[in-house]
């Protein structure tokens, strides 16, 4: 995998509010890593766990099993509930862990409904009341299932194997920049190995610990807790990843197609060592099949595994399904946690993306902000493979985002030092109708974008504006991609407030359209033209004329069945550009026509 160099615009690393997700100052922007992985701080394990002898569990049906350390606050204190709608986050509801309904532990620093911030961290505890016994068990595994949205709040599990004298912890949110992503599904199934903390002890303990760390955070619901024991061979896979030159886009133009990288970790909760490990990766039922080369996983190790070969897709709109498997020369016991399903990607005719196209729970933009400056851009890193006309960016508005609120779409170059700005479109009222839909303004001179050029996309707010966000982008401690790929400036990206540039990994749902160049056509043997996009657009099509002495055009659009539905006459003199619009007509076919009252050329336009 290539290095990739970008914007070093340095600040010191810093965190804020901003709708209860995660958002830090920007470092060094970014620079995308060889393919190595930091070490897992824990690990994940898909459900099911219906395996291995069950030694004990606790489904929280009676709080008499649990002990808790509480504040006396009761909106951010640990209790057991048993509807699982509560959870105070949109899309996370309902909590589907196995017993939800028959009761489950739940705190909610949310409910509090303000900041928090006191100067004094909220913590608390919830411990088994009776110790359990593992004696003759040396080899154990704990899971328990988990519904949580994550703000700087701080998640542990702890465990004693001689009665609370001493604790061992394993980290599920540490407050500083982890997870990624930063929501669990509705439910999530976490496994730990804890031999080498209870493992044939007589006295052990368990501790769910919740701290705000003094913020207004989210919530946390934990429910069926299970100790068993471990399997001989058991791989489970994780972090499941695919990016083009480490960037994981979710929607790639046909014209800025490059060969794709796969990764995933495994754990090895097994007894014994897992030989000849290997990832394989199919993409679209067989249309590629690729693998990694063969590993040992040792027991309760971790192992990163990257292909071996690159997938490049076809030139051709569609999704591309991926399937990514991890298996060793063992029989595994529960194949089914082998297997992750990522989100496809998909080539396009001109849209390039970073977010998931998800609009479920899509508020975003600096709406719990409180910074010196209320104007800011936001938006995401796009990397052009084959120089291309920039023709329009997108945005998604939040569904809460108020109707009369300026703003305009902008374009910048990374140079490597700083942002330079190479196009902004007109400024754009939003409106009611807007909220959660699209909007796509187009750039005003269509500049060109260089191959081997990182640029910046970014929607530009002159006050409070929520737009939306989508999927998780990668954080500056990202195992993938050393540095983000999506941020946050106040008031824009060229001159940031001191202490106010960020990087979020709420992926803002920000887009570039880029189209290709398209063949130039000559008019006479004066004038030539090229037209873009080409054959569809939203509406918005760019004619760039070139004529060597100045020549009278006339730019005629006809409808299906013959009718004029637009004329210009365009004054061509060297390079001369003219935007014409049918945003307003119907979807479908037109034909334009290009005449300087002895030659013509028409071409086809779709407005989609």
């Amino acid at each position: 995998m290539k290095k990739i160099y970008l914007c070093a615009v340095a600040l010191s690393i810093g965190s804020l509010s901003f709708g209860q997700r995660m958002v830090q100052k920007s470092t060094p922007m970014p620079v995308l890593k060889n393919q190595t992985f930091n070490t897992p701080k824990n690990n994940v394990k898909p459900i099911p766990n219906n395996k291995g002898l069950l030694l004990w569990s606790d489904n929280f049906s009676s709080a008499a099993t649990w002990i808790f350390t509480n504040t006396s606050i009761p909106a951010i204190d640990w209790s057991i509930e048993t509807n699982p709608n509560l959870m105070p986050a949109a899309g996370m509801s309902p909590f589907s862990s196995t017993t939800a309904t028959n009761g489950f532990l739940f705190i909610s620093s949310d409910g509090i409904g303000g900041g928090d911030q006191d100067g004094t961290p909220t913590i608390v505890v919830a411990t088994t009341a009776t110790p359990i016994d593992l004696t003759g068990q040396p080899d154990v595994n704990l899971s328990f299932q988990q519904n949580y949205r994550w703000w700087q709040d701080t998640r542990t599990l702890r465990v004693s194997g001689n009665n609370g004298t001493t604790w061992t912890d394993f980290e599920i949110t540490n407050g500083q920049g982890s997870p990624t992503p930063q929501q669990t599904p509705l439910v999530e199934q976490l496994t730990f190995d804890i031999s080498a903390v209870a493992g044939g002890q007589s006295q052990v303990l368990i501790q769910f610990v919740y701290n705000d760390n003094d913020y207004w955070a989210w919530y946390w619901a934990v429910d069926d807790v299970e100790i068993r024991v471990k399997d001989d061979n058991d791989l489970v896979a994780k972090n499941a990843w695919y990016g083009f030159n480490a960037v994981p886009y979710s929607r790639v133009p046909m014209n800025q197609i490059q060969p794709v990288d796969f990764s995933m970790e495994v754990d090895n909760f097994g007894v014994l060592a897992q030989s000849l490990t290997q990832l394989t990766v199919d993409v679209n039922s067989g249309t590629f099949t690729g693998t990694s080369a063969a590993v040992t996983v040792p027991v309760g190790g971790s192992d990163s595994l990257f292909l071996t070969t690159q997938y490049t897709p076809a030139s051709v709109v569609g999704a591309h399904n991926i399937t990514m498997t991890v298996a060793s020369s063992a029989t595994d016991a529960t194949p089914s946690d082998n297997t992750i399903t990522p989100p496809p990607f998909e080539i396009t005719t001109d849209k390039y993306a970073l977010d998931q196209f998800s609009l479920t729970g899509n508020g975003g933009g600096p709406s719990q902000v409180t910074p010196s400056n209320v104007e800011f851009e936001a938006g995401n890193y796009f990397e052009i493979v084959n120089t291309a006309f920039a023709t329009g960016i997108e945005v998604i508005v939040g569904t809460t985002a108020a109707a009369g609120t300026l703003i305009d779409l902008v374009l910048y170059e990374d140079d490597g030092v700083s942002f330079i700005e190479i196009d902004r479109s007109s400024t754009y009222t939003t409106t009611l109708a807007d909220q959660g839909n699209s909007v796509i303004l187009p750039l005003l001179t269509t500049p060109t974008v260089t191959a081997g050029t990182f640029y910046f996309a970014a929607v530009h707010a002159f006050t409070n504006f929520v737009y939306g966000v989508s999927g998780t982008s990668p954080d500056v401690n990202s195992p993938f991609v050393f540095g983000a790929t999506s941020l946050i400036y106040y008031p824009n990206m060229t001159n940031p407030v001191s202490g106010e540039a960020f990087f979020t990994t709420a992926t803002p749902m920000v887009r570039l359209i880029v189209s290709g160049t398209i063949g130039v056509k000559e008019l006479s043997s004066n004038t030539t033209f090229t037209v873009f996009p080409n054959p569809s657009s939203n509406g918005i099509f760019n004619i760039n004329l070139d004529a060597k002495s100045t020549e009278v055009v006339n730019l005629t659009v006809n409808n299906i069945v013959g009718q004029t539905v637009l004329t210009k006459k365009v004054t061509v003199s060297g390079q001369t550009k003219e935007t014409i619009s049918l945003a307003n007509f119907d979807k479908g076919i037109y034909f334009l026509t290009i005449d300087n009252n002895k030659e013509k050329q028409t071409v086809k336009l779709i407005v989609e």
